[in-house]
């Protein structure tokens, strides 16, 4: 707790309100004059911080922007006019196109005029090889993989640029959470990117978002190989040269094939290098391939994973794996097929190759355990002559053995047990360790003006750990230090579009105006994610008409309206030190348990949440 936030608790500790049913009080109220207004401690409580003072609510227009967008760019699925088009055509009056280390601007290099459109341009990139940062109102991009030496030659660049941190809840966990997955000593394996080579694995999950299945791609430097599920429905072989040689990722959808690989059913995949060209197979069918540019590589690194790579965080497999393998030769697309049908190495298929497998089944096909195996070894039955590749998961790791494997594999007889892997479901809070690491960037980096509460790619889950940073932020660093809230579409396909925005009350805008009220948070965001998928809808979510601050009753007034109508006061929720301190569309910050030294607030339509930025007060 700051010092602002100590004096204000001293304060409402003094003041009547919080003592008025003591005995002693109401001894003395007998005895004396009854008070109709709080003591004057209490009474010296101020707004100091309203991002929201300025504005002429009668005038202003409500103009909606997305700050986080892909193109094919970068790994987006529209091009840059096609994106600027559909956010043109929703109404949007602002946009950021931010490739990942990649400035896609001016938006005149693809035949698109934000002036002829009547939008402001923001150029800026998501700056990805650390925590994912971005960077706008600026050209700049960065190489270095240090955030805090980033951020600093982000200010040195110009006086224009800020900066906001993305979806945090995808980076912490990585140095703060438990592990999961397993993992293998990489440098026997070190090797098979020399050449042609397999990695295959039977695979299950309902998990729609990113799903690695084993690899040891990192952000610090190159020298991998991937097989991965990638959103909407893809797979996807990631094959990085660590030297020399162009990367490929080849990354197509299911679709192609009709096959659902979020179904809940199990699905057989594997990527190919053979004879100058990458291929990945789905379900023993070929879905996909292009030429090899990588070329012969050794892969860096300290170990091999399964069910993540090195990077974690959220990004791991929330499901299961049977049969992992890993071959020094490229197999033929009719090996993989009788693979897919559940054939085993010298059943159809030669063994001749054969680097590592997992069958997560013991020498005599029983299961080598039940239940939790966190810090287990599990064995490598390859035999291959540089083996065995015994893997082993980290102590407390969420990864356990079930007795449901694909039918294929039951029906041959090949097992009788899978290996289950889960994401960090304990992580029910962010901890304290992670809060002053952010805490220690917003401090030392006034460009770094704000936070993504919410991300339009990242699951759900994660949205109830950023907000709870986002408050955590609030408490320590508010009112002198505002870290503003933000949500985005983080845009790479039309399911993301339209879904997380920013809008700005304001009159005409242009790109300096835009700059400076996010400098100042004068803006609110807004979400339909958070509501059943039959029920949300942006003409459901709340548009905020006036706010008005009352010194003297010591006040703040919200209205809003959905599809013009008032909403309803129990949708107004005020939020203080992560909780809820007062229902209605008016706070009284002197007399309402629980104001700290802020206060936001959330107001929920019936197809979306809005929420304000925070205020601030102070007794100073």
């Amino acid at each position: 707790m700051n010092a602002t936030s100590r004096r204000l608790g001293a304060v409402r500790a003094t003041g009547f309100h919080r003592v008025r049913n003591s005995i002693a009080t109401l001894l003395l109220s007998m005895m004396m004059v009854s008070w109709s207004v709080l003591p004057v401690e209490a009474q010296d409580v101020r707004l100091v911080l309203n991002p929201y003072a300025g504005i002429d609510w009668q005038s202003a227009a409500h103009h909606k922007a997305n700050l986080h967008t892909h193109t094919t760019e970068s790994d987006g699925r529209l091009s840059p006019q096609q994106t600027i088009d559909e956010y043109h055509q929703r109404g949007y009056s602002v946009l950021a196109i931010t490739d990942h280390d990649r400035n896609t601007y001016p938006w005149q290099k693809w035949d698109r005029d934000p002036q002829t459109l009547g939008m402001v341009a923001v150029s800026g990139n998501e700056l990805s090889r650390h925590h994912h940062t971005l960077s706008l109102f600026t050209d700049f991009t960065a190489v270095g993989r240090d955030l805090e030496k980033v951020l600093a030659q982000l200010a040195a660049h110009c006086d224009d640029g800020l900066a906001v941190l993305c979806h945090p809840a995808m980076h912490w966990p990585r140095q703060f959470g438990v592990e999961p997955g397993l993992r293998t000593p990489l440098a026997p394996l070190s090797q098979i990117t020399r050449g042609d080579f397999t990695i295959e694995t039977w695979f299950r999950t309902t998990d729609p978002g990113r799903n690695l299945l084993m690899g040891n791609y990192t952000n610090d430097h190159p020298g991998a190989l991937n097989l991965e599920l990638h959103t909407e429905n893809r797979v996807r072989v990631f094959v990085q040269p660590a030297s020399g040689g162009r990367t490929v990722d080849l990354n197509v959808s299911g679709d192609s094939l009709q096959i659902n690989t979020r179904d809940g059913q199990w699905h057989h995949l594997a990527g190919v290098r053979r004879d100058g060209v990458v291929t990945l197979y789905l379900d023993g069918k070929q879905i996909g391939s292009q030429p090899d540019t990588a070329g012969s590589f050794d892969l860096q690194g300290d170990f091999y994973y399964f069910g993540r790579d090195t990077r974690t965080g959220t990004t791991v497999l929330d499901g299961d794996l049977d049969h992992v393998r890993l071959w020094t030769r490229g197999l033929s697309a009719d090996e993989v097929a009788e693979l897919a049908l559940g054939r085993q190495p010298d059943d159809r298929v030669s063994a001749d190759g054969l680097l590592l497998q997992y069958t997560f089944e013991s020498s005599d096909g029983q299961a080598v355990a039940t239940g939790d195996r966190a810090g287990s070894v599990i064995d490598d039955s390859s035999a291959h002559a540089a083996g065995p590749f015994q893997a082993s998961a980290e102590d407390g790791a969420p990864v356990s053995y079930i007795a449901e494997v694909a039918p294929p594999l039951a029906a041959a007889g090949s097992s009788s047990h899978a290996l289950r892997f889960r994401t960090r479901d304990e992580a029910q809070q962010v901890p304290r360790a992670a809060v002053e690491q952010y805490l220690d960037l917003y401090r030392h980096h006034q460009r770094l003006i704000g936070v993504e509460v919410l991300n339009g790619t990242r699951p759900l889950r994660e949205y109830w750990l950023d907000r709870q940073l986002w408050d955590e932020l609030l408490t320590e660093l508010m009112p002198d230090r505002p870290v503003w809230g933000l949500a985005t579409d983080d845009m790479h396909s039309m399911t993301h579009l339209g879904r997380d925005w920013v809008v700005f009350p304001a009159g005409d805008l242009d790109a300096a105006t835009v700059r400076q009220a996010m400098l100042d948070g004068t803006f609110y965001f807004c979400t339909t994610r958070l509501h059943a998928p039959e029920q949300a809808s942006v003409e459901g979510t709340p548009r905020i008409t006036s706010v008005v601050h009352d010194p003297n009753a010591g006040t703040i007034t919200v209205q809003a309206t959905v599809q013009g109508q008032p909403v309803a006061a129990e949708a107004f929720q005020w939020i203080s030190a992560g909780q809820v301190v007062q229902t209605g569309p008016q706070l009284n910050y002197r007399q309402s348990d629980g104001v700290d030294n802020y206060a936001r607030l959330e107001i929920q339509g019936s197809g979306g949440t809005t929420y304000t930025n925070p205020f601030g007060f102070s007794t100073d």
